[in-house]
């Protein structure tokens, strides 16, 4: 069963003759080498260096994680702006106001004046509805539809009092001041509660 010559055997009993010895030799060696190393030089500055350097790139690697998102997010949050003031219906507050303030050179009377501001607010409140789809008021919340009853009741009493005092400039700008108001507050709550 065992196919070797005997040559062979004396070869493999050489090895393990040699691997006898030389696990002696070296438990002899193990045996006379002292317990502890001392090492040539100091080791601890390197290891703090290295360990300081590591900690030093994991503050920089987290530094530039936290960067990269905000970038992102300040710049959808700058084409987001730019996108709403460019797409947002302009309220014209201009014609009422400069209609207002050059009062006493034009001075047309005070009818004429409070029908053309009225009609200027039904145009402008009719186009920032229409840029909204033509939403219904019934939509909104109660309350939101309380304070622009409101602002409408008082728009009203104002319109009132004017064609009573034709020349009074506090209740011409009172009005254009409650109409402006109206039409911010139509507009904020419309694109606060616009379904896209």
């Amino acid at each position: 069963m065992n196919n070797k010559t005997p040559q062979e055997h004396i070869h493999q009993d050489k090895i393990d003759g040699n691997r006898v010895v030389s696990e002696k030799t070296l438990a002899e060696q193990v045996a006379i080498l002292p317990n502890e190393m001392m090492p040539e030089r100091d080791l601890w500055p390197g290891i703090e260096r290295a360990i300081n350097q590591k900690s030093q790139e994991n503050y920089d690697i987290k530094k530039s994680n936290v960067f990269i998102p905000s970038a992102w997010a300040a710049s959808i949050a700058m084409v987001m702006l730019m996108s709403w003031f460019t797409f947002s219906p302009a309220i014209n507050e201009q014609s009422t106001s400069a209609l207002v303030k050059n009062n006493e050179q034009v001075n047309p009377s005070s009818g004429q004046l409070v029908n053309f501001m009225q009609q200027s607010f039904k145009q402008q409140k009719q186009t920032l509805l229409a840029s909204y789809g033509q939403p219904s008021l019934e939509t909104l919340p109660a309350a939101m539809q309380i304070e622009l009853t409101q602002l409408a009741d008082a728009r009203a009493s104002i319109r009132k009092a004017l064609l009573t005092d034709e020349n009074n400039v506090d209740l011409l700008n009172l009005l254009d001041f409650t109409q402006q108001q109206e039409l911010k507050l139509l507009q904020q709550l419309y694109r606060q509660y616009q379904v896209i």
